[in-house]
């Protein structure tokens, strides 16, 4: 097979999804030209895309463009089973996955890589940050924007690390389906440094349950370079547990004692959070602009990482003060006749239950609203007990439909309206309703809202485009 980077035309698959969008600002900073194809429909993607000028492609029944090398594809639209791809492997075109391709830039360099249920994003986004602000470093983000950069990906051929999200979903999810053994996406990756946030069981539609996902996980930490290291969050029990017997330097931070770099006080008001970290027998006060405490946990990951990574503790701490967060995490969209709204990418039920509860540390004394899209019909199925648990802090709980994923069949057994009544039924004062749609939810919106209200949109769907609908 002949070297990733003596390609010079790619074509990418599903270019508009946040990791594909990554790749192409890869790509082209390393010097190659980029064409894709996708759906019509704008992404949050779009203001990277344009300004990249990239020839995008509206019809996957299209012919290959002529003189592509190599063809790179996402577990979206079919994934190694698109006609597309398998045209291309019958014309003698390279194809990669998404992740084997990443894993082409991560590997040649010091790779630090973030992986958890939850957090992997915003705290990639914070390393990536810190070092731009320091020296800055190559990085793949798979958000919308991050904020203050203008870019989710950057190759500095000269840079000697890598910082990537390590996402563990798979690379084919019809593999189960076909008695096929699943390939995570982060197996690519060889790290210098990982990081991972914390466990939680997900993917139910490609992962048995929870001992299958850390068997995954442990593979992971094991392909850790043995010159590197490993950081965790202590206070993830099962975390800790499974990190025993990987023969790295283990790193740790959180609330527990023993922690390398914990947290001794925390704070939220309005507009900011604050925090008092111990590391090496010394007090550091880290102040942050986004929200939270689980917020807080990435920062002192990210801290860890970059101190790994030679950086001086003071000048990391200054730099994380004017991060600003990402698109789509607990994002500020504006404020229109007196009311706040904001919008976040949470999708596991313990996420939408930090995300609220560091919404209601900002906004303690006001009506908050909180809508929410749930993404997939097998995540919702597998975790509902937990789904219905995670909206106890909201005064008032409205919904849209399922948003339904390209890679599981529709299921009428799950649906936001069961959500809905099993919410009312162990939380009478929440009052939760299903809408149905973007467009009622914005006749919502314009309606019943008042002057006061803070408004917090939650999923992994499109929801966030009914911000545009507001009046």
């Amino acid at each position: 097979m002949k070297d990733f980077f003596s390609n010079q035309k790619f074509f990418l698959m599903g270019i508009k999804g946040v990791a594909m969008t990554s790749m192409a600002q890869l790509l082209i900073d390393a010097g190659k030209t980029v064409t894709g194809v996708d759906v019509k429909e704008d992404f949050v993607t779009k203001k990277i895309l344009d300004n990249l000028e990239l020839e995008i492609y509206h019809d996957f029944s299209m012919d290959i463009p002529e003189g592509t090398d190599c063809v790179i594809f996402t577990a979206a639209h079919q994934g190694p089973n698109n006609p597309l791809v398998i045209r291309a492997e019958q014309n003698g075109i390279q194809t990669f996955s998404q992740a084997e391709a990443l894993g082409e830039f991560f590997n040649t360099k010091k790779g630090i890589a973030v992986c958890g249920v939850g957090g992997k994003s915003s705290t990639s986004a914070m390393i990536s940050h810190i070092f731009e602000q320091i020296n800055p470093q190559s990085f793949s983000v798979g958000v919308g924007n991050i904020s203050g950069l203008g870019k989710t990906g950057s190759y500095l051929p000269d840079s000697t690390y890598f910082i990537a999200e390590a996402d563990e979903y798979v690379v084919d999810p019809s593999a189960p389906s076909k008695g096929i053994e699943i390939t995570p996406r982060f197996i690519y990756l060889r790290p210098f440094i990982t990081i991972c946030t914390n466990l939680e069981f997900d993917h139910p539609d490609v992962y048995r349950d929870f001992e299958h996902t850390k068997s995954v996980y442990k593979t992971f930490f094991n392909s850790v370079n043995k010159e590197g290291s490993l950081i965790i969050n202590i206070d993830d029990d099962d975390l800790v547990e499974l990190a025993e017997g990987v023969s790295v330097r283990k790193f740790t931070f959180g609330k527990k004692q023993e922690a390398d770099l914990r947290l001794v006080e925390y704070h939220a008001v309005e507009g900011s959070v604050g925090a008092k970290l111990l590391y090496q027998g010394n007090d550091y006060l880290l102040k942050l602009v986004v929200p939270g405490i689980y917020n807080v946990y990435n920062a002192m990951a990210a801290i860890l990482a970059c101190l790994e990574a030679g950086l001086e503790i003071n000048e990391v701490l200054t730099a994380l003060e004017s991060f600003n967060s990402t698109m789509r995490r607990f994002e500020f969209i504006g404020e229109k006749n007196g009311v706040k709204y904001y919008d976040d990418y949470a999708h596991h039920p313990h996420e939408i239950k930090k995300v609220i509860k560091a919404f209601s540390e900002w906004y303690p004394n006001s009506r908050k609203i909180i809508a929410f899209q749930s993404h997939t019909y097998s995540r919702t199925k597998q975790l509902f007990g937990d789904f219905i648990k995670s909206f106890d802090e909201a005064d008032k709980l409205v919904m849209i439909d399922i948003f339904a994923s390209a890679r599981e069949p529709f299921d009428d057994s799950v649906s936001s309206d069961l959500l809905c009544a099993e919410i009312n039924k162990i939380n009478a004062n929440i009052k939760a309703q299903n809408l149905g749609t973007i467009h009622n939810l914005s006749n919502y919106f314009n309606q019943e809202l008042e002057p006061g209200d803070v408004v917090l949109t939650i999923g992994a769907g499109d929801i966030y485009q009914v911000h545009d609908l507001v009046e």
